[in-house]
């Protein structure tokens, strides 16, 4: 949980001092040996970030500025939403930080401390998110390399994200020296990454396998006080399989999570996303019990030091009348004069809803806003008001209590304007927008508040966060509403260009008789992919292999061939080499079980 030290910390008030008149700290969210995590307040965007400061002692070590920096220059090249996305790079004399999203949440190590082992649809929904935010780095030729539960946050609406992408190393550049070659947490790190060899995805893939199996069991696989203690088991030692400690995982569960935990990388599923599809995947819908029950991991008040028990195998469920409280907003803009009323949103910790409890109102600043005991908030003067609404639990324990933000001003906002302003789009592009208020600029207390849409959805979509989806041609009105103003743009869309066609096969060969399905990935000139284009499969030696329309290869004879995929007036290609005889591979994943699993062919967005 965050803790208000800025006022006794000689680090916050330096960084206050460095940033001032952009930011304000508030408070503490974390501190390691490398670096302290600061919550801020953006004064221009009027938003709350999250500031990383190295510590300033380790400027003086040969490359480790350099590996600070290469840790924003990752993660900001990485535009995925389960990777936290990074806003800016700064130096201030000896202080080095990056401001990056505020994720208000829970990491994964303080749930299962708190909550212990997840249920199986959760690790499910897990898995699907964090699987898809490392393939797409992968993809990039960017490897993580310290996978583990402090990594990977709980946000508060139920999804993972990745964090601290700080040892992150471009697969691409063998040769460039690297600071701590071994650098990792031993009991995530994969037996590659332990003796110092090359790594690749499997590495990632690896440590997400030991994560996996925590959050089902309570435990690593392999523990240790040391990297050889770990090491040693790692390589001498069995792990205790997860049909032995978690009964309800035998199946595709244990299979998939055994695969990833292959001693060889060579052994693991061929990517990350190969491993996540066994077991199988899970997406989430906004109203999805699964997503429900992580959100209130993640939000859910340390009520007498624990969170909702996901498990009945790990933890005594807190009392029935044990509750937690939730407000519907984190933060609001009012005018004077202006009254709403807030309804406390009061649940028992299995997420089951409770009326008629009693809530206890209070308001920080009276002068600023000020509550009734009904909830009913009135503004008084300009500034900001904390307001929170709290209860006991029913032993008369400390307060379960939520809090939100309120900012009053003299008047609404006066102008509205929609930016960056678009003129013309392609299909297929992904913009993301945002407001500006013009003079009322900061206004604007949270972006959830603006309410977006198009006039017209069959050309173009836009979400609840501002982000545009360009998907057919037309015309269309971008329309942006908060604090009684409205903002109008009108946009342009023109036939997509394709510029590019990737190609993706689950395996570089395959043997005699054994078949293999392709997915192809084209892209507009802006590198946005587009989805819906046929594709025409060809293959540069029908004699050696046989592509059929929905792009499913099947070997006949050995060599070599090119397959290719035709999308519009561009070509992708990739090679695949047919082997005479079956590969051998462990009973687990064997390639013609991996690589013959039936699938629908698809086009990735």
């Amino acid at each position: 949980m965050p803790t208000d030290t800025t006022s006794h910390d000689p680090l916050a008030q330096r960084l206050a001092e460095a940033t001032a008149g952009e930011y304000d700290i508030l408070q503490e969210l974390g501190r390691g040996g490398m670096a302290t995590v600061f919550l801020a307040h953006d004064r221009a965007l009027d938003r709350r970030v999250a500031i990383k400061v190295m510590a300033p002692q380790l400027l003086a070590v040969e490359g480790m500025a350099e590996r600070f920096v290469q840790e924003a220059r990752v993660a900001a090249a990485l535009a995925h939403p389960h990777i936290i996305p990074i806003y800016a790079v700064k130096r201030a004399g000896d202080l080095l930080y990056f401001v990056m999203k505020y994720v208000a949440g829970r990491s994964l190590d303080v749930v299962l401390a708190h909550a212990g082992p997840l249920t199986v649809p959760q690790l499910r929904a897990i898995l699907t998110q964090v699987g898809a935010a490392l393939d797409a780095a992968h993809r990039r030729g960017i490897i993580h390399r310290d996978i583990k539960p402090a990594n990977i946050l709980l946000d508060e609406h139920g999804d993972a994200v990745v964090a601290d992408f700080g040892i992150a190393r471009l697969a691409e550049q063998p040769g460039r020296t690297q600071v701590g070659q071994t650098v990792g947490t031993p009991a995530y790190m994969s037996p590659e990454q332990c003796g110092g060899e090359t790594l690749t995805g499997a590495a990632d893939q690896y440590s997400l396998g030991v994560v996996a199996y925590e959050l089902l069991t309570g435990a690593p696989p392999f523990t240790g006080d040391s990297l050889m203690q770990v090491v040693w088991k790692m390589v001498h030692e069995p792990f205790v399989s997860l049909e032995t400690a978690r009964p309800d995982c035998a199946g595709s569960i244990a299979s998939a999570v055994h695969g990833m935990l292959a001693r060889r990388a060579d052994e693991r599923w061929p990517s990350v996303a190969d491993a996540v599809q066994a077991l199988p995947a899970l997406t989430l819908g906004p109203q999805d019990p699964v997503r429900q029950s992580l959100m209130r991991l993640a939000t859910a008040p340390l009520v007498s030091g624990s969170l909702p028990a996901t498990s009945d195998r790990t933890a005594v469920m807190p009392a029935p009348e044990a509750y937690a409280i939730a407000l519907p907003m984190p933060a609001g803009t009012m005018t004077i004069d202006d009254a709403i009323d807030v309804q406390a949103l009061v649940r028992t910790h299995d997420g089951a809803p409770v009326d008629h409890v009693e809530v206890c109102w209070s308001s920080s600043d009276p002068g600023v806003a000020k509550v009734t005991a009904a909830g009913r908030v009135t503004a008084i003067g300009t500034g900001r008001a904390e307001v929170t609404a709290a209860l006991a639990d029913g032993d008369g324990g400390p307060a379960s209590s939520a809090t939100m933000t309120v900012t009053v001003t003299r008047a609404g906002v006066r102008q509205l304007a929609i930016t960056p302003r678009l003129s013309s789009v392609e299909v297929g592009d992904r913009i993301a927008l945002t407001v500006d208020t013009g003079e009322s600029r900061g206004l604007i207390a949270d972006p959830r508040l603006v309410a977006w849409r198009t006039s017209d959805p069959s050309v173009a979509q836009i979400d609840n966060q501002g982000c545009l989806h360009v998907r057919g041609e037309g015309n269309v009105e971008v329309i942006a509403r908060t604090g009684g103003a409205e903002a109008r743009m009108p946009v342009r869309a023109t036939r997509a260009v394709i510029a590019a066609v990737a190609v993706r096969a689950p395996a570089p060969r395959l043997s005699i008789g054994e078949r293999m399905r392709f997915d192809a990935a084209p892209a507009n000139t802006k590198g946005h992919p587009l989805d819906g284009l046929d594709v025409r499969w060809e293959v540069s030696d029908p004699g050696i292999a046989a592509i059929s329309p929905d792009g499913v290869l099947t070997a006949l004879k050995s060599g070599q061939v090119l397959v290719a995929a035709r999308v519009g007036g561009k070509v992708g290609t990739t090679k695949i080499n047919v082997d005479a005889a079956p590969i051998p591979s462990p009973v687990h994943r064997g390639s013609a079980a991996v690589i013959s699993r039936p699938s629908s062919a698809t086009i990735r967005v």
